[in-house]
């Protein structure tokens, strides 16, 4: 039988649809990926991909090994959880990505029973901005918590709240009633926008004609807009005293954002306990 790492590869290859892109999620070499295709081929004697064309297409036995293949494959990782499981483990390491968007208040609980329950196990928070399931997909992540407006078919997804996110200006910058602002006044000053966590994540919500001033993390774009100094979309629990004081307006020129927000794993991905007890939190 040939290496479970191989047959993983091919997995993966059929996932995301290319060479170079399984060797990112993979972190190895294009050549690495390559190799491991080789040897499942050639120790079965099967030509799994037609590489004749721009992107690899499975040949006819292709799509019915693709199909065992993910059998082994789910069968293989249920083995070793239940072998965890069996001796009690809990894992020594769990990485939980979380949206700089939601309130770490509200973990606070579940990480008081992980301190208690699970001391022996690290923790690590990486706090994200537009990049939640990017880490996810490349495991970069066990867990992650992140906003979504559309779900991908390799992810588990349970929704554990509803953010809203306005459009808030100072009020120092204000000359006209709020519901006459157009995107042209908007325009004359700065739109303040978080970047990425993730530079291969292109930012979204821009207006095209808006000088743009970029910050690093939430809060400093909330000291900015408060300021005076331009404005942007923020979370509200995040500016709700300022809007209540009027020291913030909410605008409605780019319309209303409202996003689910989901804790999420990889579909094909068993928990730990540790895990497991992450997962069913929310409930």
């Amino acid at each position: 039988m040939t290496n479970l790492e191989h047959l993983n590869a091919v997995s993966i290859i059929c996932d995301v649809g290319s060479f170079q892109q399984a060797s990112e999620k993979l972190n190895k070499a294009r050549s690495a990926v390559s190799y491991s295709v080789k040897q499942v081929e050639e120790f079965y004697q099967i030509q799994i991909f037609d590489r004749s064309k721009y992107r690899p297409e499975l040949t006819a036995d292709g799509k019915i090994l693709l199909v065992q293949i993910r059998h082994l494959l789910k069968q293989a990782q249920k083995f070793e959880d239940f072998v965890q499981d069996m001796k009690g483990e809990n894992e020594v390491e769990l990485k939980l990505g979380v949206s700089s968007h939601f309130p770490i208040a509200k973990l606070s609980g579940l990480l008081k029973s992980l301190k208690a329950d699970f001391p022996a196990t690290t923790v690590h928070l990486e706090i994200e901005t537009a990049s939640g399931e990017r880490i996810l997909l490349a495991e970069k992540v066990d867990i992650a918590i992140f906003g979504a407006p559309s779900k991908s078919v390799f992810i588990d997804y349970r929704q554990i709240d509803r953010m809203k996110i306005p459009l808030v200006i100072s009020s120092e910058l204000l000359k006209d009633d709020p519901l006459n602002i157009s995107e042209t006044d908007l325009a004359q000053h700065p739109q303040v926008i978080v970047k990425s966590s993730d530079e291969k994540n292109p930012d979204v919500g821009i207006l095209d004609d808006a000088l743009k001033w970029y910050v690093t993390d939430l809060h400093a774009k909330k000291e900015l807009i408060c300021s005076g100094l331009g404005w942007g979309r923020l979370p509200h629990h995040l500016v709700e005293r300022e809007i209540d004081s009027g020291k913030l307006v909410v605008l409605s020129t780019l319309g209303d954002l409202s996003l689910p927000i989901y804790l999420t794993k990889l579909a094909n991905r068993s928990l730990g306990p540790v895990g497991k007890r992450i997962w069913d939190y929310f409930l």
